[in-house]
Formats: structure tokens, C-alpha cells, sequence
């Protein structure tokens, strides 16, 4: 059952006065949709040696948007599919050459192989676009977040500049579908563009 509107975040975008306030907000975005449903997956808030673990097996440190979000909040089942900061079968957060060993096949013979194999090397993947292969990534250095489309060219495009800009993105999905405008997409597309759209959900 739909919680009542009026206990629902408004749908706009925020204007947040520090992260505090930032993490507030993508928690209430999160209430908002496990309230859609009878049984949602429960929130599970990972502890900070389980990130030390994973960074640890990645080689490098987690965005600090991404941190603070699996330890306060932890949900992996939203609007899209967060990736698992311990060992999980498709869903772990990963490199990104293990999370789609696929990429040689892409790669083989492209003239610009070599270029594509030293961003794909850097980039690890931490989302799962609705399950369907497409990942959302980080990369191990500037933190930016790219978006790697098995399907179509190109293979990999950088949206955002951290992590917390998609969050937030991700946080805002929830809140049409929490509002019943699931389908209604140009908040969106005013926010991220036609072009960003059109990449990532179709």
C-alpha cells in the first residue's frame, strides 16, 4: 500500500546544506519505497570492517558518498539494484572486468582497444542497472561514475562526477514511484538532460 502523500519527501530536487542533511533525505527517499511494499528487503547497514575487507580486495578506497551509504542505510533493492559490499553471486561491488568478463568480446579488434582496456582496468563496478548487465562504476582515481552499456556504443559514458550525484538521482527514482509517477520521466530529463535519459534507461 502507497504511504499517505503527505508523509512522503516532496518531489523536488533538494538543495542540501551538508551531508547530514544529504544522508537525511536519501533516507527518507529509501522509507519511501520499502513502503510501497508488504515485504520489503530490509535495511541492513553494513559495519566499517566489512568495507575495510572490500577495500582491501579492491585495492583502493570506496567514493566517501558510497561509504556513508552502505554503513548508515544499506539497502541494495531500490529503484535499481546496489551492489553488495560483501561477496554476493552477479552483485558484488567489483572491478568491473569481473563483474562483465563480456568486455573482451566487445573489445576484440576495436581500433581503439587499448584505450577503452586502460579506462575499463580502472573502473569498478558499484550498481546494477534493473539487473539487465548495464553497471554504473566509479573509477579507482577521480572518483567520476560511468556507465557501461553492454548493448550499445558506447560502451562506457561518464554522467556523473562522484558517487553521491547518482545517489541522489537513484534516491529521486524511488520518490516518483513512492509518488505514483513511476512513468512520469521529464523531472528527470529537465534535471539530466534528453541525452543522459536516453543513454541510460532506454
Amino acid at each position: 500500500m502507497n504511504p499517505d502523500s503527505s508523509e512522503l519527501p516532496p518531489l523536488m530536487w533538494p538543495e542540501f546544506t551538508d551531508e547530514t542533511a544529504r544522508l537525511a533525505w536519501w533516507r527518507a527517499c529509501v522509507q519511501a519505497w520499502r513502503e510501497q511494499w508488504n515485504n520489503p528487503v530490509p535495511v541492513a547497514p553494513v559495519h566499517p570492517k566489512e568495507i575495510e575487507a572490500l577495500e582491501q580486495r579492491l585495492g583502493c578506497a570506496i567514493p566517501p558518498p558510497l561509504r556513508r551509504y552502505h554503513e548508515t542505510i544499506g539497502a541494495l533493492e531500490l529503484a535499481e539494484r546496489l551492489c553488495s559490499v560483501t561477496p554476493a553471486k552477479y552483485a558484488s561491488i567489483e572491478p568491473l572486468l569481473d563483474a562483465y568478463p563480456g568486455i573482451h568480446d566487445i573489445l576484440e579488434g576495436a581500433s581503439n582497444a587499448a584505450l577503452q582496456w586502460a579506462l575499463v582496468n580502472q573502473l569498478v563496478a558499484f550498481g546494477d542497472y534493473l539487473g539487465n548487465g548495464n553497471l554504473w562504476c566509479f573509477h579507482r582515481e577521480t572518483g567520476e561514475v560511468w556507465y557501461f552499456d553492454h548493448d550499445s556504443s558506447p560502451m562506457l559514458t561518464q554522467i556523473f562526477t562522484d558517487v553521491g550525484q547518482y545517489l541522489d538521482v537513484l534516491m529521486f527514482k524511488c520518490l516518483l514511484e513512492a509518488h505514483g509517477e513511476e512513468d512520469n520521466e521529464e523531472l528527470l530529463r529537465e534535471h539530466l538532460g534528453d541525452e543522459v535519459v536516453e543513454k541510460w534507461m532506454y
